[in-house]
């Protein structure tokens, strides 16, 4: 669905790039899965083993990109022969979490994930040599995961743990090998958190020490402890479920108490130390118990500024004795201290009228960045903008309820539904992200293959143990883990998931695939549907070699009329090609009437198209041959479909001055266009504010009248 809906996509340009990289990564994994073999209890280990292996290593690299840079640098300086986006990147949030070299920390965490997954999975079921390996992946997938502190990813990991105890045969193995692995990447994170959470400067070895050391220390806590402890529980096996249960319920009493235990903090010179209350509405005074003189910014966030990701200071100066008010509408206060001398901070509370409260310091039982990570938790910013990705998501679902509006809809069209600017390509849910491409056909069929796969593992589960494959569980939990985080991020957009989520999809048909046979469906049936696959695949194939031919042709030539081949040629960009005719033909000679007639006709075409981009060129060209009306038309629709940007109205307004001709109907035609601008403003929760250079042609006009 994703293939057709490039198609008849709203912008061909944007469906083909994201259909390129699903295509890509799909040939990947078949291509890979071509070469899986094994007996039945070994189908699928040695593709599973290199998937855990990639991310591991995707993982080691992160880590020592946050640490020495000795494996870091060559891996990215291989990237870099061919592709930019990795020069100049930063190893780390500072305080924050790590950001990996994908340069999306929600993104690695999600990768990151399905490795714990399939190396737990792994080691519980190897022989003992192959144990180490698999172990020693287990440890880097999971120290990467949790120094990213994706949010999202570790609620869903989570419940991904819990399906997997559900359906693994060796519970209390696996439930020792993951607290082993906890305990120990914990430890690590407090170290590496203490030493190596600020922005990068020279090497400093403690992260790719703790990589290295942890590796080895998981190994020998497993040989010499955790199977021992392992191979008790088994003695008792209906014990297993209540320890579990009760290690579930532990780790929730933990986290209540984490965030309750704090002292003191000590904040160096040039370091900002940032915490979060929540206070109702009133005037407060700030006290602060500090060896050294503290100054304090604090901020208030009400659900606008949250969504917005804006805040209003009401209150900058010195921290002790601050007095301070705090909105009504406020849902949150960011305390910002600093100071300009080594100072320890002991006590930071603040009294009012409605009631008494405390800024907590450091939390004695979680690693820094992840108390920094967990402030404002309950009026977390991005969680909150999130819901407003999803409601403008389902804005834009309702325009094309059935098949959706093609690949790349969301980033062309956002704009047009937004009520303030903001800028993102996904919807941060896959589940709508899938409305809006390719509607409720294309969600039914994402789901499908979901479902149909849960129903696999199930199945397989079912089977006796000398039947069903070892690596049932483990896939169960990464599924489960894969469809949740789907819901909170753009993990199936982009290109460094993709691979690892078709892989998982790809041993779930391997290993359990056998519980969904086809063999209820006559051979002719399946004889018309592989012929109609490959008629697919022939048409499309040659759509994209006219893709890339169009792409040499223009590129070479440079010509009108390789612009008109193109657009021949090419089924995907042809409206990037006809554009280009057009903008070329503004102000040409007026003796080339053949090319003004077929850059008219392109025009005529072009009109009603929905783009983000288009209108606005073809108000300039119609502004350049004296057709004002039309001119305007396209600037209007320009603005109604981009009209949360202000670069689209600052553009337009220069574009209007720019042709400004002084007659009544231009003038009128501004005032309309003017006054767009303040419904919009009123209707909404941006603001467009146009430059001192358009307001003072505006007000000269009496346009603002």
């Amino acid at each position: 669905m994703n293939g057709i809906s490039t198609l008849y996509a709203v912008s061909g340009k944007f469906a083909l790039k994201g259909f390129e990289l699903l295509l890509t990564s799909f040939s990947i994994v078949i291509f890979a899965l071509a070469f899986a073999n094994g007996e039945k209890k070994k189908l699928g280990r040695g593709f599973a083993s290199i998937i855990s292996g990639a991310s591991a290593v995707a993982g080691l690299v992160s880590i020592d990109f946050l640490s020495t840079h000795i494996i870091s640098t060559p891996v990215l300086s291989f990237f870099g022969l061919f592709t930019d986006d990795y020069a100049n990147i930063a190893p780390v949030e500072e305080g924050i979490r790590m950001i990996s070299i994908f340069q999306n920390p929600n993104v690695f965490a999600g990768c990151m994930g399905i490795g714990v997954f399939l190396s737990l999975g792994l080691a519980i079921t190897s022989t003992q040599k192959e144990r180490i390996y698999h172990i020693c992946c287990l440890f880097l997938n999971a120290m990467a995961f949790l120094l990213a502190f994706s949010m999202g990813a570790s609620g869903m990991i989570l419940l991904g743990f819990i399906v997997y105890l559900i359906l693994d045969r060796n519970r209390g193995s696996s439930l020792v090998l993951m607290v082993e692995t906890l305990i120990l990447s914990v430890i690590s994170a407090f170290a590496i958190s203490a030493t190596s959470f600020t922005a990068w400067t020279e090497p400093r070895p403690v992260p790719l020490i703790c990589a290295i050391v942890g590796c080895v220390m998981l190994c020998l806590l497993d040989k010499f402890v955790g199977q021992k402890i392992a191979g008790k529980l088994q003695k008792h096996i209906k014990l297993i479920p209540i320890i579990i249960a009760l290690m579930f319920v532990l780790l929730g009493v933990f986290a209540v108490v984490a965030m309750n235990v704090t002292g003191e903090a000590t904040l160096n010179i040039g370091e900002t130390f940032r915490r979060s209350q929540y206070p109702d509405a009133g005037t407060y005074t700030l006290s602060v118990k500090s060896d050294a003189p503290v100054n304090v910014t604090i901020e208030s966030q009400n659900k606008e500024d949250t969504m917005m990701h804006t805040n209003t200071v009401i209150y900058q100066g010195v921290a002790d004795g601050a007095v301070f008010e705090v909105p009504e509408d406020s849902i949150v206060i960011y305390a910002n201290f600093s100071s300009d001398a080594n100072v320890t901070i002991e006590e930071a509370v603040f009294n009012g009228d409605a009631g008494s409260y405390s800024f907590p310091l450091k939390y004695k039982l979680l690693p820094d960045f992840i108390s920094n990570r967990m402030q404002g938790l309950w009026a977390n910013q991005n969680a909150i903008q999130r819901t407003v990705f999803f409601e403008d998501g389902m804005k834009l679902f309702k325009r094309s309820p059935v098949i959706g509006l093609g690949m790349g809809a969301y980033e062309n069209a956002v704009v047009s539904v937004q009520e303030f600017f903001y800028e993102t390509k996904y919807a941060h849910n896959h589940y709508i992200q899938s409305l809006v491409e390719v509607g409720v056909i294309g969600l039914v069929l994402f789901v499908g293959v979901l479902g149909t796969s849960a129903v696999a593992v199930v199945q397989t589960r079912r089977k006796s143990e000398e039947q069903s494959n070892p690596l049932t569980a483990a896939l169960g939990g990464a599924l489960v883990f894969m469809a949740g985080h789907a819901a909170v991020e753009v993990i199936f957009s982009m290109y460094s998931y993709l691979p690892m989520a078709f892989g998982i999809f790809g041993l779930i048909t391997l290993c359990c695939g056998d519980t969904l046979s086809l063999k209820k469906i006559s051979d002719n049936i399946k004889n018309w549907i592989t012929l109609i696959i490959a008629i697919l695949m022939i048409v499309y194939a040659g759509l994209m070699l006219g893709n890339i031919y169009a792409r040499y042709k223009v590129d070479k030539e440079q010509s009108l009329d390789s612009l008109v081949s193109a657009i021949k040629l090419d089924r995907f960009e042809w409206a990037d090609y006809m554009t280009s005719y057009v903008y070329s033909a503004i102000g040409i000679d007026e003796t080339q009437t053949e090319i003004k007639k077929q850059a008219d006709i392109y025009a005529k075409h072009l009109k009603s198209l929905d783009s983000n981009t288009v209108p606005i060129v073809l108000a300039e060209y119609y502004f350049s041959n004296g057709n004002i009306d039309d001119g305007f038309d396209m600037i209007e629709k320009y603005l109604a479909y981009g009209a949360s940007d202000q670069e689209k109205w600052e553009q337009a307004f220069t574009l209007m001055v720019n042709y400004y001709i002084g007659e009544d109907e231009y003038i009128s035609r501004m005032k309309n266009i003017y006054d767009m601008l303040q419904e919009w403003n009123s209707q909404n929760m941006g603001q467009i504010v146009l430059s001192d250079m358009i307001n003072t042609f505006i007000q000269m006009m009496g346009i603002n009248k």
